[in-house]
C-alpha cells in the first residue's frame, strides 16, 4: 500500500485522472445548464406560436385588403350616386397644370366624380372645351401654358326647361366664372358671364368690360352669341373666326366687292360664299351657312346681307366661319386685326348687380 501513496509514477496518474475528474464534471453542469436554459426558451416561447399564427393570419388576410378597398370604392361609388345635384345648382372646382392643359381636366378628382354624379361621361372634354374658349382672348394655349398654372372655375348643367325657352344655343353645361393664373405672364384672367338685361349673356372681365372684341361698324355677323374660335387657336392651325349662331342668322358683306364663287367643297364648307374686295388682294370667305343669297359675278355693297348662317359641311354646331386671305389661297390675315374694333362695357346700371354677382360666385371658388 505503501507503494502506490509513494511511487512518483502512480502519483503522476492520480493527479491526471483527478484533473479529468474534474473536467467532466464542470463539462457535466454546462451540459446541465445548457439543457436547462433550452427548456427555459421553449416555455419562454410558447407566445411564439401564437405569433406564427397571428402572422400567418395577417399574411393571409393581405389577399382580402384590395376586396375591402373595391367594397369601400363600390361604397363611395355608391354614395356619389346616391348625391342629387339639381340642374342648374351651381359647382365650383379648382384644377392645377402638371403636363398639358386638357390633361388638368381630365385628371382632376372632382370632374371624375361629379361626371358620375351628373352621368356626363365626356364632362371634363366639355369642360376643358368651354375653359379654353374663353382663354383664347389672353392666352395661347399651345405656347402659354405652365406648369402649375391654376384653374378655378364654376359651372352649371342646364336645366331641360331651360334649353328650351333660351335663344343662345346652350350647351349641356355652361362656364359662369373663371380665374386662371398664368406664371407665364405672372397674372390673374378673371371672367364671369353675366346677363345685362333685355340681352344675351355674355362674358365680362372683373371691372365690366366684355371679353371679346367687337368688330364695328361693318361685322360679318351682328346678332351672335358668342365667338368660339379664333386664329390659330387650336391644332390643326384655325384659319378663320367662328362666330356661334342661331341658324338663319344673318350675314353681311364686309367689303364692297365682286362675288368669285359660292358653294365649292360643300362637304366641308357647306353653303359657302367667296368676295374679291374692290381695289385689293384680299378675299373674304363666309362658311357654313344655311342659304346663299348672291350669284358668282355680282357686285356687293358692304353691309349688303348676302346670306344666312348655319350649321352645313363639316361643322359641329350653328356658326358662322368667317375668313381673310390674301388671295383666293393665300396668306391667311387675322380678322380682328384687318377690321376696326371696339371695347364694349356694361352700361352703369348694370354695375351693381354685376359686382352682386361677382361676389356670390368668388365666395363659391375660395
Amino acid at each position: 500500500m505503501t507503494y502506490l501513496f509513494t511511487n512518483p509514477q502512480v502519483k503522476k496518474w492520480k493527479t491526471l485522472f483527478f484533473l479529468s475528474f474534474c473536467l467532466n464534471i464542470i463539462l457535466a453542469v454546462l451540459i446541465i445548464y445548457t439543457v436547462k436554459s433550452s427548456e427555459t426558451d421553449r416555455n419562454g416561447d410558447d407566445s411564439a406560436p401564437q405569433s406564427a399564427a397571428a402572422a400567418e393570419q395577417s399574411v393571409g388576410e393581405e389577399p382580402n385588403q384590395p376586396e375591402i378597398q373595391s367594397q369601400t370604392e363600390t361604397r363611395e361609388v355608391k354614395n356619389e350616386s346616391q348625391i342629387k345635384i339639381e340642374q342648374g345648382e351651381l359647382i365650383a372646382v379648382s384644377a392645377v397644370i402638371e403636363d398639358n392643359f386638357y390633361n388638368a381636366f381630365n385628371s382632376n378628382a372632382d370632374l371624375v366624380k361629379y361626371a358620375k354624379i351628373l352621368n356626363i361621361p365626356s364632362l371634363a372634354d366639355v369642360i376643358s372645351a368651354h375653359v379654353g374658349r374663353l382663354l383664347i382672348w389672353d392666352i395661347m394655349l399651345r405656347n402659354d401654358v405652365r406648369k402649375g398654372d391654376r384653374i378655378d372655375f364654376v359651372f352649371r348643367t342646364v336645366p331641360d326647361d331651360e334649353k328650351r325657352t333660351r335663344n343662345d344655343l346652350p350647351d349641356i353645361l355652361e362656364v359662369v366664372a373663371l380665374k386662371y393664373y398664368s406664371h407665364k405672364f405672372n397674372k390673374e384672367i378673371n371672367i364671369y358671364k353675366y346677363a345685362a338685361k333685355d340681352s344675351v349673356a355674355k362674358y365680362y372681365y372683373s371691372d365690366g368690360i366684355m371679353l371679346e372684341k367687337v368688330i364695328s361698324p361693318f361685322a360679318p355677323i351682328k346678332n351672335y352669341i358668342q365667338i368660339t374660335s379664333t386664329i390659330g387657336d387650336r391644332a390643326p392651325k384655325h384659319e378663320g373666326i367662328d362666330f356661334k349662331a342661331n341658324v338663319g342668322t344673318p350675314v353681311y358683306a364686309t367689303v364692297d366687292g365682286r362675288v368669285s364663287r359660292i358653294n365649292w367643297k360643300t362637304r366641308y364648307n357647306g353653303y359657302c360664299i367667296e368676295i374679291e374686295a374692290k381695289g385689293s388682294p384680299y378675299v373674304f370667305k363666309y362658311l357654313h351657312l344655311s342659304e346663299v343669297n348672291v350669284e358668282p359675278g355680282q357686285k356687293v355693297k358692304v353691309g349688303q346681307q348676302i346670306a344666312a348662317s348655319g350649321n352645313t359641311g363639316k361643322s359641329t354646331a350653328p356658326h358662322l366661319h368667317y375668313q381673310i386671305n390674301v388671295g383666293s389661297k393665300g396668306k391667311v390675315v387675322d380678322p380682328m386685326k384687318y377690321h376696326k374694333t371696339i371695347i364694349e362695357k356694361l352700361p352703369e346700371s348694370e354695375r351693381e348687380n354685376f359686382k352682386n354677382r361677382i361676389s356670390e360666385l368668388e365666395s363659391l371658388m375660395k
